[in-house]
């Protein structure tokens, strides 16, 4: 039997209906809801999901009819050589040039790279430049940067070195020297 006065009883039901009808609890509800309904359509959609992959053995076989399971890579070598480029009675405006040839020794064709031209300094306003063919050629040239050049294999091609004063060199450029050190690379194509 239930002791509490009937204002009592009257009240604990009031609490009662507003705490079941409460709006967190409604929000929970309908976001437990939407979980469910959302769950349903993903797994509606469906599909296959797969990580494709192959393999096969392959046996090498020799003109002779020998199997081989040893692959060799190519090599791939640049070499470059030339004649010191006479400098001397270089003025402001004048340039000079100097052959030098590049051998790729390797056994896979080579495209040709200028990285670097170093050794030269503003203080002595001089400039540098390669070109991937003779210097009679014409061809453009470059500070750094990819020639338009591809050495066979095997093969050694002309190349041509500029060097120039600049018109805005300074006077105290005069009786310098410099060394210059051309860096470059040979990519396979």
């Amino acid at each position: 039997m239930d002791r509490r006065t009937p204002a009592h009883r009257a009240g604990a039901q009031g609490v009662a209906a507003v705490r079941s009808g409460s709006p967190v609890r409604s929000m929970l509800a309908g976001s437990a809801a939407l979980v469910a309904v959302l769950a349903l359509s993903l797994s509606a959609v469906g599909g296959t999901y797969a990580m494709l992959s192959s393999s096969q053995q392959v046996a090498l076989v020799s003109s002779t009819g020998a199997t081989s399971t040893t692959i060799t890579a190519g090599t791939a070598a640049i070499a470059a050589n030339g004649d010191t480029i006479q400098m001397t009675a270089l003025y402001p405006g004048a340039s000079r040039t100097a052959e030098f040839s590049v051998s790729n020794t390797g056994d896979t064709a080579l495209a040709v790279s200028v990285d670097s031209i170093s050794g030269l300094t503003a203080a002595n306003g001089l400039t540098a430049s390669v070109a991937g063919a003779s210097c009679t050629a014409g061809a453009p040239s470059v500070a750094s940067g990819p020639l338009s050049l591809t050495v066979p294999a095997k093969a050694t091609a002309t190349l041509c070195l500029t060097v120039a004063m600049s018109t805005a060199a300074p006077s105290t450029a005069q009786g310098l020297s410099s060394g210059l050190v051309v860096a470059l690379t040979g990519t396979q194509p």
